[in-house]
């Protein structure tokens, strides 16, 4: 995490999504030999581990890095139905703001909310029905970081 806190972000390169090209994100590229890479490759390490406390199959796992700007929120939703399974790790925290995912219930109430703090998160196997977002837009003059890991099943 001390490198994490030692990277300017800002400064590094990124892309925006296709399926996310209005929005206020950008998605850091994993070049060699940066941070980036380097928690791509210990997470990728602990497949494994992860296939046996979630008792699923894993046939492969990519970890991004978003970089949500100043504004940045999104409404309730459900991620792609290619990915079973996501872990997203909170890897800035902001004083005073609670930027953290909300799930929600089928009656749109929060049923589970991730405390919004570095190395903390959720690790989340999608379903039909797993619907959730971030209502608080991200505060002016700072930024969300987090880690975004897509497991695909066996």
């Amino acid at each position: 995490m001390e490198n994490i806190a030692q990277t300017d972000h800002l400064q590094s390169d990124w892309k925006r999504e296709d399926w996310q090209a209005e929005w206020s994100r950008k998605r850091l590229i994993n070049t060699p030999g940066s941070i980036y890479e380097a928690i791509d490759l210990y997470v990728k390490s602990k497949v494994s581990e992860i296939e046996q406390i979630t008792n699923t199959g894993i046939l492969s796992c990519d970890t991004g890095f978003w970089l949500d700007e100043p504004g940045f929120t999104t409404q309730s939703h459900l991620d792609n139905d290619g990915v079973f399974m996501a872990m997203q790790i909170y890897l800035t925290e902001q004083q005073g703001h609670d930027l953290a995912t909300e799930f929600y219930s089928e009656d749109c109430t929060i049923r589970f909310k991730p405390k919004y703090q570095i190395n903390h998160g959720y690790l989340m196997i999608n379903t039909p029905n797993q619907y959730h977002g971030m209502m608080v837009p991200v505060p002016d003059n700072t930024y969300r970081l987090s880690s975004y890991t897509w497991f695909y099943k066996k």
